[in-house]
């Protein structure tokens, strides 16, 4: 049952709420950007208790959005669903800050993992 809902005008991103007795799940999906920023922190202000991330529908996301996620985990929160490219890059902080250089963190859809003959 969905009891919070959180849609911000000209965002790339949908937050959805579900409060539970014991912890609240906050699902992000879309992609998230930069602009986006200040709707997590709200969102992430506005719950309490025990708070389980399910990312799994989030596309793409900014490195200042990777460094607000990886803040929220410190925090306490549990990453649930995640692609293994993003469970991979919210667990290891270290790595993402040394890539400075890139803008966003999204696998890229035309590369292969075969390697050439």
């Amino acid at each position: 049952m969905v009891r919070g809902s959180h849609k911000e005008p000209f965002t790339m991103i949908h937050i959805t709420t579900h409060h539970k007795p014991s912890h609240t799940v906050v699902i992000i999906e879309g992609q998230l950007m930069t602009a986006d920023l200040r709707a997590i922190r709200r969102v992430r202000k506005a719950v309490s208790g025990a708070v389980i991330l399910d990312l799994g529908g989030l596309e793409t996301c900014t490195r200042e959005g990777i460094r607000l996620l990886q803040d929220w985990l410190d925090a306490g929160a549990r990453l649930d669903v995640a692609t293994p490219f993003l469970r991979m890059v919210l667990q290891d902080r270290k790595a993402q800050d040394s890539r400075a250089d890139s803008p966003s963190v999204a696998p890229d859809p035309n590369s292969s993992n075969k390697q050439p003959p």
